[in-house]
């Protein structure tokens, strides 16, 4: 039924990232929180190094995806092994932290098996991030922006994901994890329904199908650009992605509006989301009319906004401009500059060259995004208090510095004639 493809494609994308929204979003917080309130009452350290699992996954990925999506196996058939042993590793977790339950600070055996639980969900993660991305490119026509659309269902995933997480569960606790696995199962079911995508690699050699041929796009110096600020962008996100929902806790930013439900900061952190929905429905359309370099732009200048409002403590400015702010950050450059790589690869290896965003964008950067952001906590918590305009400026001066980078040094690459899926 090849025109059910896009609705098939699109509830894939929306499982997607209902699943990580359920679990990442609100992990941070019950790490965080002190024992007697119900947390596991890590540190910051500890918490960085909890979040870093997904930096070490973005490193594996790009080393088995191409292998697997492009040479070995049908794509939906690895979407659907991967997303089963997912949900395993999340239900194991949460096991995991239920038997700790409540008692003394987590010892350090306790902090190493999750680790270790969550490092290779983290691999799985990843892998399903490019693959769902790579069996959206190759099975969506060309024209009416059809990937942006089902890629924006993902997101709504995401915010649905937030809604239940506030207002049906308790987000200090290990439900979101069985949440997270659930959602992981019913995806290794729901692949057995999406479009055949055999590999498209047979035959080739194997440095070629893992993407190393990709490589030589740093011998451009555009792309040496682009990847040196989606590398410091991404490390300095960590900031965000790891304390904004205790920041937001301690400014207050938690209300209970009776029938209305309860906002917790789970809840409004999907403000970003909603301004990201609204951002790619409108990519197809602004790629037509403007150029790719001003839309980046415009992404790196909604980050500097973001963390300047986290700096002033300003709680309205927050609300209403820094978390929306987020997911235009987001659309801008993260997601164009995953177009911009697709656009530029070989047909037969963009698997590869997706894989190869995935590691700039969520690998060392991550993995030091994370140490960067706990330590720089850490010197600043005192006595369980936070010096938090010290925090923030430091990834102010980071996305302000990349800002002014991309805009002096970055060159568009000339629009190749093949008509990309995801513009036509």
């Amino acid at each position: 039924m090849p025109g059910s493809v896009p609705i098939r494609l699109a509830a894939m994308m929306f499982l997607q990232y209902f699943a990580l929204s359920a679990m990442i979003v609100p992990l941070t917080r019950y790490l965080q929180t002190p024992l007697e309130q119900g947390g596991l009452g890590f540190s910051p350290t500890q918490v960085g190094w909890i979040y870093a699992t997904f930096a070490l996954g973005a490193i594996v990925a790009p080393l088995v995806v191409g292998l697997l999506a492009d040479r070995w196996f049908a794509t939906e058939k690895v979407l659907g092994v991967t997303h089963a042993v997912m949900a395993m590793l999340m239900v194991a977790a949460g096991r995991l932290c239920d038997h700790f339950g409540t008692g003394s600070p987590p010892a350090t055996r306790f902090v190493a098996s999750l680790f270790l639980l969550m490092s290779a969900y983290a691999i799985g993660t990843q892998i399903t991030l490019t693959l769902s991305t790579v069996i959206s490119f190759r099975n969506l026509s060309a024209g009416n922006g059809a990937f942006w659309y089902v890629r924006l269902t993902g997101t709504f995933g995401w915010i649905v994901a937030g809604f239940v997480v506030g207002w049906c569960l308790e987000p200090v606790s290990s439900q979101p994890l069985y949440v997270a696995g659930a959602t992981s199962a019913v995806l290794a079911l729901f692949a057995s329904v999406l479009p055949h995508t055999p590999p498209k690699g047979y035959g080739r050699p194997v440095k070629e199908v893992i993407g190393l041929p990709a490589m030589r796009m740093f011998g451009d110096r555009s792309f040496v650009v682009f990847a040196l600020v989606l590398f410091v962008c991404n490390a300095m996100n960590q900031f965000y992605s790891l304390f904004v929902p205790p920041y937001l806790k301690e400014l207050g930013v938690e209300w209970d509006w009776g029938r209305w439900g309860r906002w917790s900061p789970e809840v409004i952190m999907t403000l970003a989301q909603w301004c990201e929905i609204g951002c790619m429905a409108a990519t197809p359309w602004l790629l037509r009319r403007w150029r790719l370099k001003s839309l980046m732009l415009l992404g790196l200048g909604g980050l500097v906004l973001r963390n300047a409002l986290l700096y002033t403590a300003y709680t309205p400015g927050i609300v209403a401009i820094a978390l929306p702010m987020h997911g235009w950050g987001y659309a801008f450059y993260s997601m164009l500059g995953a177009y911009l790589v697709d656009r530029e690869a070989p047909q037969h290896l963009r698997a590869g060259a997706q894989s190869l965003v995935t590691f700039l964008g969520s690998g060392p950067a991550v993995l030091m995004g994370n140490v960067v952001a706990s330590q720089t906590v850490a010197s600043y918590r005192h006595d369980g208090v936070t010096q938090w305009p010290a925090v923030w400026l430091v990834p102010l001066v980071g996305y302000m510095a990349a800002l002014v980078v991309f805009a002096g040094l970055f060159r568009e690459p000339p629009t190749k004639n093949d008509t990309n899926p995801a513009l036509g």
